[in-house]
């Protein structure tokens, strides 16, 4: 939410105080994480016939809504939103709603690398046993299909964005691209395990003992490139969301360091890195006290709980919201 307020003055919204007055009423609720109340006003201004309100109302409702549960959804709004930047000649704006199309479409890679994985799971535990019915095949098949034109989309983004980047200048655009792609790698090591991951009961079991995953030695499951990608994957991860940091700090704009500093403590989490992950939430919780980010607090006092478990308790999202593919 945070680049809606500086995209306000820079769409241009000067001249329509009653919709201006709703949008920075939207950001309110949102830093006080009343994301319920800040997403009726903002589908209400989605609704908007003037462009600028629309295109707003969109970069307020990427933030409000649940990425994982409605994913269609915001593809569908980044898609208008892409359209009206593109339209308006908002090059910064339609470039930075591409990387988190980027997002959307790896998360729904991502369901789509599970689905394949539930229908040739027999096949990976008994060999002798292929797809149960012929419709599986076909959905199988399918599937394959459209996961090509996902990636292929998701590639052309990236190679997009990170042109933009190499030829702009702007500190505070810079650092969200590079959040973005520290985001596109992090969801594109977990899409790559999960896809080269080899089956079999024996291989899964060991796979899921916490302590082959805690210190990594679960790496040794996969193929010698495919464990190279997965480390690539990491490693680019990581190496982006520093450059926010870093472009964020140039520009002085600390509410901003805030969120990358507890983006890429969430990361290093997820690896099992647990010390850098503090260290980075620690700075997090810093700079959002003294810029008074209370979602952002919000944020941080649930994830804090979540580091002391050190990753015992890890949250299927697929099992929780029930989004396996019929």
């Amino acid at each position: 939410m945070k680049l809606n307020e500086r995209l306000i003055v820079f769409i241009g919204l000067k001249n329509i105080m009653p919709e201006t007055q709703e949008l920075e009423e939207a950001q309110r609720l949102i830093s006080l994480n009343e994301i319920e109340k800040a997403a009726i006003l903002l589908w209400k201004l989605y609704s908007s016939k003037v462009p600028a309100t629309r295109l707003n109302a969109i970069l307020g409702l990427i933030t409000t809504l649940n990425s994982v549960t409605e994913n269609d959804k915001l593809l569908e709004i980044t898609n208008v939103g892409i359209e009206i930047a593109t339209t308006t000649k908002k090059d910064d704006v339609a470039v930075f709603l591409l990387g988190k199309k980027s997002i959307f479409l790896s998360t729904q890679l991502g369901f789509l690398i599970h689905r394949q994985k539930s229908l040739v799971l027999s096949a990976n535990i008994f060999k002798w046993i292929n797809f149960s019915t012929e419709k599986e095949k076909s959905e199988f098949e399918a599937i394959a299909q459209k996961r090509l034109g996902i990636e292929k989309e998701i590639q052309n983004i990236e190679t997009t964005i990170s042109d933009f980047w190499k030829t702009n200048t702007d500190h505070y655009f810079r650092g969200y691209i590079f959040m973005t792609l520290g985001d596109l790698y992090s969801l594109k090591f977990f899409n790559d395990q999960l896809d080269f991951m080899v089956g079999g009961r024996i291989r899964s079991k060991i796979g899921n003992i916490y302590f082959i995953k805690r210190w990594g030695l679960d790496k040794w499951l996969f193929k010698r490139r495919d464990r190279k990608k997965i480390k690539d994957d990491n490693d680019k991860c990581i190496y982006f969301l520093k450059l926010a940091i870093s472009e964020f700090e140039s520009g002085k704009y600390g509410k901003e360091i805030a969120h990358a500093c507890y983006n890429l403590a969430v990361k290093f989490k997820l690896v099992f890195r647990f010390g850098k992950a503090k260290k980075y939430l620690k700075q997090a919780q810093q700079l959002a006290e003294t810029n008074n980010e209370k979602r952002l607090l919000s944020q941080i006092t649930i994830f804090r709980k979540e580091l002391s478990d050190k990753n015992k308790h890890i949250r299927n999202y697929v099992e929780e919201f029930g989004l396996d593919l019929p």
